[in-house]
């Protein structure tokens, strides 16, 4: 499936399938300490991933009774997704930590609703999305409910926090642009570097478009923008390895981290080729910037295309013409300055 991981005495990884979702290739757990344990995520609740994680534990010489503490790296329904079945699995409490920022997203209520709200559709408004698209977003966030158990009284943590436990020490980093709570964990020992989804080796990861604007701590959050200043955050660490969510390590976090800043630039200037010459709404670009996209994942590629967009307006280089719904966008006309 993917490379074996590196070998520690107090690092284990586990590896899960991730049916249905070929772009992810695995769903990553990590298991730190030598009992008692804590795991960062808890992987999504498929079925057969319980039983899988349960094998997996058994060969290390552990269970489920020797997890002492639950951090999860964002509020993402495929890193908490298991977490209530195996606090049942331990039959007593597990702490599970999360940033405040995200804790909304894993509440019964939230769920419940289907991971949809009247923001969502605000949005799909904005970005001239057809009905088609958005029944079909609408019926995929009810479909992914299924994938996850709501949480109850998650402790809240902070960037800088520290955990620690026999043979590890894992500091906090918030790292937000994937989700405004995205964490990354550092291991200081073996420079180990846990990223969740704000790195990835085989995929650029999605700063996605936050839409449940009502629930944000901070109102003019802006995914990218955020994305882009927390790569300077960790960029600076000495680490050895890092593990993300999905996929393979990676063992060159400064190449790939020049490697998505490059994506993101060629981003910018092909949206800004699009707008160039007339004013346009989001939902027509998609095809011009992803010609084979399925259409499960339209609303990523509009919600990139959107993040972008926000950052290209606060750099003077495009402009919202139309506030819509649909909005209108364009690219700002050059300078003298520039020209010259």
């Amino acid at each position: 499936m993917i490379r074996a991981f590196p070998s520690f005495d107090a690092i284990h990884a586990l590896v899960l399938p991730v049916p249905g979702f070929g772009d992810l290739l695995t769903s990553n757990i990590y298991v730190l300490g030598t009992g008692p344990v804590t795991l960062i995520d808890t992987g999504p609740k498929f079925p057969g991933s319980f039983e899988n994680i349960g094998r997996q534990l058994d060969e290390a010489g552990l269970g489920f009774r020797d997890i002492e503490r639950i951090i999860i790296t964002h509020g993402h329904i495929d890193h908490f997704g298991l977490a209530v079945k195996m606090i049942e699995a331990a039959g007593r409490p597990i702490p599970c930590h999360l940033h405040q920022d995200d804790i909304w997203r894993t509440t019964n209520e939230y769920i419940r609703k289907g991971l949809w709200s009247d923001e969502v559709l605000a949005f799909a408004r904005l970005a001239d999305m057809p009905a088609e698209a958005v029944e079909r977003m609408k019926r995929r966030s009810a479909f992914f409910k299924n994938f996850c158990d709501p949480l109850q009284n998650i402790l809240p943590m902070n960037d800088g926090d520290i955990f620690s436990g026999n043979g590890f020490e894992i500091t906090v980093i918030h790292t937000p642009g994937h989700s405004p709570g995205s964490c990354c964990l550092y291991e200081t020992g073996e420079k180990v570097l846990f990223t969740g989804d704000h790195i990835i080796k085989h995929i650029t990861p999605n700063p996605i478009t936050e839409i449940h604007r009502s629930l944000l701590s901070d109102p003019d959050y802006q995914s990218l923008r955020s994305y882009e200043s927390s790569l300077k955050k960790i960029e600076g660490l000495d680490v050895r390895f890092a593990f993300s969510g999905h996929g393979e390590y990676i063992d060159d976090l400064p190449g790939l981290i020049s490697r998505y800043r490059i994506h993101h630039e060629n981003r910018k200037r092909q949206i800004l080729e699009l707008l160039q010459h007339e004013d346009r709404p989001i939902y027509p670009l998609v095809d011009e910037l992803f010609p084979d996209i399925p259409q499960s994942e339209i609303f990523l590629a509009v919600s990139e295309i959107y993040s972008h967009l926000e950052v290209l307006i606060g750099e003077g280089r495009a402009s919202m013409r139309r506030s819509g719904p649909p909005a209108l966008f364009r690219a700002a006309e050059p300078s003298i300055e520039s020209i010259r």
